[in-house]
């Protein structure tokens, strides 16, 4: 099958490197790169810098193209954290992208994909709008849960998706303007966790669950106890991470603020050795976030393998 496989990403300069390793992950675990079309939702990315992540791609036998965001629309759009405004780019993929493309793939920029991207390309979302991956650690926790609950309209028997893996069915993201609605909504409400909250309303129990290891965030990585504590929760983590697809780091811990963990970020390191930004300095700390040692994540590690054990033993 020659179809093109349409892959999204959104950044600015600060973050093109990390959108370059996590494009090379998935070129490198494709049986078929040439497949592969990425367009960058361009935040005023350094000429440079184009030039680098340009050079990566092609050099991998695939295609990317530069879509400009008119940024200034989102100037007042809720952030925090270490948030920025490019995670609203995604909502105006339908009017980004040329028409004739009518289907795609959106990664956030902080994870690695490690399985061949054409099996959740070829997922089938059953008619709905978007297919997304359920977020346990919101779920898991009964303060957020629980807000999210009284702030979006949801029931307990209601399921919560992470944003940063969607598979968009981008026709009818167009045909309804399911992008500007929910910048509407994004406007109307400080969403503590704002395109993914809106994105969530828009949606409600109108998306097509896929398996969890597509979507590997912390909680689930680390397993949580808050996740351990429920049986089906706990089933579901164990059973992803046997078989991770997408690892996201999500949350305050990159990999490329850290030197070399195997356990950790070694992944990282090796796409990023494959990149144009294989010199840059490394590792790259952010200094607004400080005292965050590794060492405490490397514990998690390897409880959450003995949990994984004992579990799988029991």
């Amino acid at each position: 099958m020659n179809e093109k496989i349409n892959i999204v990403f959104a950044c600015d300069s600060n973050y093109a490197q990390h959108a370059t390793v996590a494009m090379m992950s998935i070129l490198k675990n494709t049986a078929a790169p040439a497949r592969i079309v990425f367009y960058l939702l361009d935040d005023q990315i350094d000429a440079a810098v184009k030039e680098k992540i340009q050079t990566s791609i092609e050099q991998a036998h695939a295609a990317i193209h530069f879509c400009e965001v008119e940024a200034d629309r989102f100037e007042k759009f809720f952030v925090s954290g270490q948030l920025s405004r490019a995670a609203y780019f995604r909502l105006e993929m339908g009017h980004l992208l040329p028409s004739s493309v009518d289907k795609v793939i959106y990664l956030d920029c902080d994870l690695l994909v490690l399985d061949d991207i054409t099996e959740l390309w070829d997922y089938d979302i059953n008619h709905h709008p978007l297919a997304a991956i359920m977020d346990l650690g919101i779920m898991a926790s009964s303060k957020d849960w629980h807000g999210k609950q009284e702030q979006l309209g949801f029931s307990e028997d209601d399921i919560y998706f992470n944003s940063g893996v969607l598979v968009v069915d981008l026709k009818a993201w167009r045909e309804h303007d399911y992008g500007r609605q929910a910048e509407q909504l994004a406007k109307e409400n400080r969403y503590r966790h704002h395109d993914q909250d809106a994105l969530n309303q828009l949606f409600h129990r109108d998306w097509q669950p896929v398996p969890l290891r597509w979507n590997v965030i912390p909680p689930v990585w680390y397993l949580f106890l808050k996740i351990l504590k429920r049986r089906d929760f706990r089933r579901m983590a164990i059973e992803a991470r046997k078989h991770i697809s997408i690892l996201h780091y999500a949350g305050g811990y990159k990999p490329w603020e850290y030197e070399v963990y195997t356990a950790f970020n070694a992944k990282y390191y090796e796409y990023l050795r494959q990149t144009e930004f294989r010199s840059v300095k490394m590792p790259q700390p952010d200094p607004r976030r400080k005292g965050r040692s590794i060492a405490r994540q490397l514990r998690r590690l390897k409880l959450a393998d003995f949990w994984q054990r004992f579990f799988t033993v029991v």
